[in-house]
């Protein structure tokens, strides 16, 4: 089936392109984290994945402020959930911004669909409407608007961060 291999090199591609315009920008990216011991990439339960680091993290609220996250990233069709380490709270990303650089690079590295990975971004956390709700409910959720992505890692949990 030649639409596989040609999807996977037209992601990779982007990839290396968007790459390329965040370094010709003039912002410098971290180096990537350090790659995690063999025993923390074996068998580490879905519970474990989503378990915050720090006990007492304060809750997450809409900010105008940008700043750096790291987390978990996922995605099962065309929706992308974010598991921010330090509080635990699972949120979707917003279908905007640097959103689709950080698709392409989860499509890239992932292990299988819907396979969880470690991801470092720069956003702030918005209110929208609930996609699931008519506008009349007036539902609002709270996601995360990726405007800068910075790296993914194959790591596939929190631990250690």
């Amino acid at each position: 089936m030649v639409f596989l291999p040609l999807r996977a090199a037209a992601v990779l591609a982007a990839v290396a392109a968007l790459s390329a315009c965040s370094s010709l920008s003039g912002m410098r990216l971290p180096s990537m984290p350090s790659m995690p011991s063999w025993a923390t990439w074996g068998g580490a339960s879905k519970a474990q994945a989503v378990a915050p680091v720090v006990a007492a993290a304060p809750a997450l609220k809409p900010t105008e402020r940008t700043e750096l996250w790291r987390g978990i990233y996922r995605q099962d069709a065309e929706i992308g959930r974010f598991t921010e380490c330090r509080t635990g709270a699972e949120m979707p990303v917003a279908q905007t911004g640097d959103s689709a650089l950080l698709q392409a690079a989860y499509l890239a590295s992932r292990s299988a669909p819907g396979a969880p990975l470690w991801v470092e971004v720069q956003g702030r956390w918005v209110q929208r409407a609930r996609a699931d709700m008519p506008p009349s409910a007036n539902a609002k959720e709270l996601v995360l608007l990726v405007e800068r992505f910075v790296s993914v890692s194959s790591q596939t949990s929190c631990v250690g961060w």
